[in-house]
């Protein structure tokens, strides 16, 4: 019977397998495999990577300190519009006497009024997609921007629809309450 050969070429280099004469032959005698194509791939991975995080930190300060003035604006804005209405609310719950007189229905209709305000002035609402894009630009008219004049920030946050709304609202209960907005505008502190 012929002898069991099965294993016979697993370390040896028969006609037909692959010799390192013949790899020598096909490569060269440099038979070291060049760590340049990884080193290239890993470096253009980092460059990669180290510049998209530069871009980012560039672009979300820039961002940043380009949105600020406008959100410091508008927010001035809706703490004036809050600030009303708890006044107005403090006051009626200081003045009102321990009899129903009226002052309850009117407290009830302005605590409303103020939970209401509270609601749709939130921060996600005012900058939401309603009202900005992505990149930050407000998608409502400003007053002013189609005839090429300067838009300021206040322009823009009178212009903010939520605000108008808020404005006119507020406007309303200052008639209605008689009160002086002017009445601190020239005042110094001491």
């Amino acid at each position: 019977s012929p002898l069991n050969d099965d294993l016979a070429d697993v370390f040896g280099s028969e006609p037909a397998s692959p010799s390192d004469n013949d790899f020598i032959e096909r490569h060269g005698r440099n038979t070291e495999w060049s760590d340049i194509p990884r080193l290239r791939e890993k470096h253009e991975t980092e460059g990669y990577r180290d510049g998209v995080t530069k871009g980012k930190a560039e672009s979300v300060q820039r961002g940043f300190d380009e949105g600020y003035g406008l959100g410091a604006v508008l927010g001035l804005r809706v703490g004036k519009i809050v600030g009303l209405l708890e006044g107005i609310c403090a006051a009626i719950k200081s003045s009102r006497s321990n009899t129903e007189d009226g002052w309850g229905i009117e407290l009830e209709r302005l605590e409303s009024l103020l939970g209401s305000a509270r609601l749709d002035l939130k921060t996600e609402s005012v900058f939401g997609r309603d009202y900005f894009d992505a990149d930050g630009i407000w998608r409502f008219p400003v007053e002013g921007e189609e005839e090429g004049k300067e838009v300021l920030f206040p322009d823009v946050a009178r212009s903010h629809p939520l605000i108008q709304k808020w404005e006119d609202i507020i406007a309303g209960e200052v008639r209605r309450w008689s009160f002086d907005l002017t009445i601190m505008d020239n005042q110094q502190e001491v």
